[in-house]
């Protein structure tokens, strides 16, 4: 097999092949940028937005409003410069970009971070799957109690749907089923739309400007809006890997990420007021039929969901495990080994645990905050004095397919340009202050705030 040229895909890769190189290495990428925008908002828009009616209350109505504006925007920016860290240094790990610029001790870091982040979303997930999904099937079909008990609902669920969605290398390979989940969320609205007022009578809605728990509100933002864990599997995952490209597809997935999660939040928030619980579903009474049909939205939703945060969580273990680095990566029985061990620590923690509020607001102060803004930013800037890449072909050209060696670093097709000061420079200066801050009041706040 011949070594690719630039702009086109060889032909005789099958697709293990395929997906194998397009999970490493640009080049390789096979999705829109609508499709990857839709992966985006699908890694996005999970457990947190139901949360989010909970943030507006915690923060004030007006400020929630703002803050969640610049929380999107800050997120997007984390992206875009996690991305052209790695065009600088030509590499497309989130962990090995770390270790790169902060040692082995920000590799650790990182991906004690990621575990921490997209296993805890997941955990999530199971959560409200476990809110849902047994209230209907205890409600519709009352002669098959076991089917109401919400372990086996998530066991069966998971083993059944969620386990089969998880044994591909590639996060590319769910773009058809991100858009299936991202679809549900227009109709998970709608039902809050039609139901919600008929209960905002019995609630009182200040319309205050601020909060009593700005931070807490800002960490609960941070995780809803959080998804850097998979920037750089999605930006491989894509045909159009120029740095526009890239720009686009992250500039409508916050765009659509906002609008869903803060329409939510917001009718949310309208409706229940002071009231309002961080799994907003609870708020509902179970034989409300209408309000049934967006829970059965939901829960379907997180089902398709969950494998947004499984990649970012295996590829971490792998990493920590040595199965995979710079050279290599995981033989297919250390992969599907890390995927059944990690899918039961994850699925057994999901029919544990069921308070949301908590997992809200420590994932998103302390991790959260670290992965989206703390550490691209710091990469951005330990970066910056790089000699840029003078273009996407000459990386990919650099690049020897890793079924036939291994990498080689970046030193060809490069332009040296004289380092000066930019916006975005001190833009992510300020990033990772503001990311410092969240994260200190924010973790916090969980342990002082009932």
């Amino acid at each position: 097999m011949n070594s690719p040229s630039y702009g086109a895909t060889p032909t005789k890769l099958t697709q293990a092949e395929q997906d194998l190189l397009q999970s490493d290495r640009p080049g390789y990428g096979t999705r829109s940028r609508l499709e990857v925008a839709f992966n985006l908002v699908n890694a996005t828009v999970g457990a947190g937005i139901i949360g989010l009616p909970f943030a507006i209350q915690n923060a004030g109505f007006y400020s929630g409003i703002v803050l969640s504006i610049i929380v999107a925007f800050l997120s997007q920016l984390g992206l875009h410069m996690l991305v052209v860290s790695g065009q600088r240094t030509g590499i497309y790990k989130f962990a090995g970009l770390v270790e790169h610029v902060m040692g082995r001790f920000g590799y650790n870091f990182l991906n004690i971070m990621i575990v921490v982040q997209a296993g805890g979303a997941c955990v999530s997930y199971y959560i409200l799957i476990g809110d849902t999904i047994p209230v209907l099937f205890g409600l519709y079909l009352p002669d098959y109690p076991l089917l109401a008990d919400r372990r086996f609902v998530i066991l069966l669920i998971g083993v059944t749907c969620v386990f089969p969605l998880l044994l591909s290398r590639s996060i590319g390979a769910l773009a058809r089923w991100s858009i299936v989940s991202v679809l549900c969320l227009p109709l998970i609205i709608l039902t809050l739309l039609v139901r919600a007022p008929v209960y905002a009578p019995q609630h009182h809605a200040p319309l205050t400007l601020a909060g009593g728990d700005i931070f807490g509100a800002l960490g609960i933002m941070a995780f809803a809006f959080a998804c850097s864990q998979v920037a750089f599997n999605n930006y491989l995952s894509q045909a159009d890997q120029t740095e526009r490209g890239w720009a686009i597809s992250t500039t409508l997935a916050t765009v659509m990420s906002w609008i869903t999660s803060m329409a939510f939040a917001i009718v949310g928030y309208l409706s229940f007021g002071t009231a309002v619980q961080p799994n907003l579903f609870l708020n509902f009474p179970a034989d409300d039929m209408v309000v049934n049909v967006g829970r059965f939205a939901l829960g379907f939703s997180m089902i398709l969901t969950i494998p947004m945060g499984f990649y970012p969580t295996r590829e971490a273990v792998q990493k920590m495990l040595g199965f995979e680095t710079e050279d290599r990566q995981p033989t297919q029985v250390q992969h599907y080994l890390v995927t059944g061990v990690l899918f039961g620590l994850i699925t057994t923690l999901g029919v544990l645990v069921q308070s949301l509020g908590k997992v809200y607001a420590l994932i998103g102060g302390f991790a959260a905050t670290t992965l989206a803004y703390i550490l691209p930013a710091t990469a951005y800037l330990v970066t910056r004095h790089y000699p840029q890449l003078a273009s996407l072909e000459g990386t990919i050209a650099a690049k020897t397919p890793l079924l036939h060696g291994p990498s080689p670093s970046p030193s060809s097709s490069t332009l040296e340009i004289p380092i000066k000061l930019t916006w975005l420079d001190i833009a992510a200066g300020l990033l990772i202050v503001w990311g410092f801050m969240v994260m200190v009041f924010a973790t916090a706040g969980v342990f002082t705030h009932p």
